[in-house]
């Protein structure tokens, strides 16, 4: 049976954690309240997206407004049933989006892409964000594992990789969608910036590499 003193400071506890301020340089999924002065821009992506977030908003504080969907955007072709849902009915000023690893990978999807079903999913979420009228900028996504992935046991090649990639530019390309290159940015350096042979994420290193070309590229193309 737990004490009288023992369960008051775990309703403390409880208590404090939900009068907790937001806090968006920590949790990426604690929009800001908006800057009207300042643009803003929404990421949308997967987990290694969610790890820059936070770093991002950091290095553009007080220059635009940075928000992403509360959720793991995962692969394309679940990109393109929700994106409406994420860009809601608000203006943005710009967009910045990215799919790649979970379409690679196939994570919890019953038949793994290709890459004509990528450039497909991709070609649908280009045509659902361009009424929107942001600047629409693509994150190329960051290079496999340098071994089998932890979870599913596959090796993507730099040769499979590069097919999405190809498949991908061609889509962003005909609808002069911006290109932030994100796979070259990582380069033949993963092994530096991934957590391990088997892990496609970042390190803190990795993740402030990633944050600072976001943010350049966020920068450039708003002002552009």
């Amino acid at each position: 049976m737990l004490s009288k003193p023992f369960f008051f400071l775990i309703s403390l506890s409880f208590l404090s954690s939900l009068s907790s301020e937001p806090d968006p340089f920590s949790n990426p999924f604690d929009n800001p309240v908006d800057d009207l002065e300042l643009p803003r821009v929404l990421l949308i992506g997967d987990s290694i997206s969610i790890g820059y977030t936070p770093r991002v908003r950091k290095l553009l504080e007080g220059k635009v407004n940075i928000h992403r969907p509360k959720t793991n955007c995962r692969w394309s072709a679940f990109g393109n049933e929700n994106v409406l849902q994420w860009i809601g009915d608000k203006k943005w000023d710009l967009i910045h989006f990215n799919f790649g690893l979970w379409d690679w990978y196939g994570w919890k999807q019953e038949k793994k892409a290709t890459p004509e079903s990528y450039a497909e999913s991709l070609e649908g979420i280009v045509q659902k964000l361009r009424p929107t009228g942001a600047k629409l900028v693509f994150a190329v996504t960051t290079p496999p594992c340098v071994g089998q992935e932890r979870k599913v046991q596959i090796m993507v090649t730099n040769e499979q990789a590069e097919a999405f990639n190809r498949a991908a530019l061609e889509v962003m390309k005909k609808h002069g969608v911006a290109i932030n290159d994100l796979y070259s940015l990582i380069g033949q350096e993963r092994a530096k910036y991934q957590r391990g042979e088997n892990d496609v994420h970042y390190n803190d290193a990795g993740r402030d590499l990633l944050a600072t070309q976001v943010a350049k590229v966020i920068t450039e193309e708003l002002q552009k």
